[in-house]
């Protein structure tokens, strides 16, 4: 009986189980045509009995007082792509690449512009009061097209001004900078909160034809700014043109561990290493270990959070320039 049981036990799962899936995977389009008729049959049989149990759940729920939202039938769709999204896990990194902007699509309305923008300290700013010669050398040196203005202080953004349009005014002015009213020239600053989603704000850049927007706090301080690339980059990953400063925020070492520049956000290193770190407190790797130290570390630290090892190789002020994460698995180095 136990031979028996043994024998039918490895039948089963040979012909029922693995040799019918890996048929169909193999021929995928032949197996979908030759079972759409049945599967459409049970679906049409069936669909009266599944929607006669959701409106007893929902009228059982009701008497609770508990309601389900209008949204619900969407966030099932969402999650069905989800999980059709994760059972297609190739090997190959073209692939993998794909299955990832497919998860930062649906991700975009989990993601606020807080998460993605580039902090005020990074930001190329010009004193709107300098004289027009000097506001040009600096716009020139710059390698962004888009320039915020500020004046009396340097959060006090009064204007965007753009590379082009002051070009165009010193040939239209015979290169005569000096009769150039620069703060005509600029367009007034788009601000937005923190708050506001990807999605959202990718809408909005598309209903206002703009790419760039100033983003501030709950009270109003200039926070950094958001871009139409910057929201690209969460779906496609990095996008570098001739004019981008070369930076290398995530270096993996021969040993498997790896070193990060402290503003490195957590979404950027999941996604590259396929980590489940948590992001919902920190945007930054920095931020995720002054969240989880509870403190300003010095440099040679070493913590442990979520079975990972962080070790802090880089402080300046109080900010941290340079982590070392050595993922679950690894010995840290010696």
């Amino acid at each position: 009986l136990a031979y028996a049981t043994i024998a039918m036990t490895v039948m089963v799962v040979v012909f029922a189980e693995v040799l019918p899936k890996t048929y169909a995977i193999t021929h995928a389009d032949r197996m979908a045509l030759a079972v759409a008729p049945a599967v459409r049959f049970v679906v049409v049989l069936l669909t009266p009995f599944a929607r006669a149990v959701t409106i007893a759940v929902r009228a059982i729920l009701a008497l609770w007082g508990i309601r389900l939202g209008q949204g619900l039938a969407s966030a099932y769709a969402e999650e069905e792509l989800r999980g059709a999204i994760e059972l297609h896990r190739p090997a190959n990194r073209e692939s993998r690449h794909e299955r990832i902007m497919l998860h930062s699509i649906l991700d975009l309305t989990d993601v606020e512009v807080g998460e993605v923008m580039v902090h005020r300290s990074n930001v190329v700013t010009v004193d709107a009061t300098l004289p027009p010669a000097e506001i040009v050398r600096e716009v020139v040196a710059s390698p962004y097209t888009r320039i915020p203005l500020w004046r009396d202080k340097p959060d006090n953004i009064v204007g965007i001004l753009h590379a082009k349009a002051l070009l165009k005014a010193v040939e239209e002015h015979g290169g005569n900078t000096a009769s150039i009213d620069v703060a005509a020239l600029a367009s007034e600053p788009w601000f937005i909160p923190e708050t506001t989603d990807l999605l959202y704000q990718l809408q909005a850049f598309r209903r206002r034809g703009e790419h760039f927007a100033l983003v501030v706090d709950e009270y109003g301080d200039l926070l950094g700014i958001v871009t139409l690339e910057d929201i690209l980059e969460e779906i496609v990953g990095d996008i570098s043109d001739e004019t981008d400063v070369p930076r290398r925020g995530i270096r993996p070492q021969r040993d498997g561990t790896i070193i990060a520049d402290g503003d490195v956000t957590i979404r950027d290193l999941n996604r590259r290493f396929d980590w489940n770190l948590p992001d919902e407190e920190a945007a930054t790797i920095a931020g995720f270990v002054l969240h989880e130290s509870r403190m300003i570390p010095e440099p040679g630290q070493i913590f442990t959070f979520c079975d990972f090892h962080f070790e802090v190789l880089g402080r300046k002020g109080n900010r941290l320039t340079a982590v070392r994460i050595t993922p679950p698995g690894k010995s840290l180095p010696g």
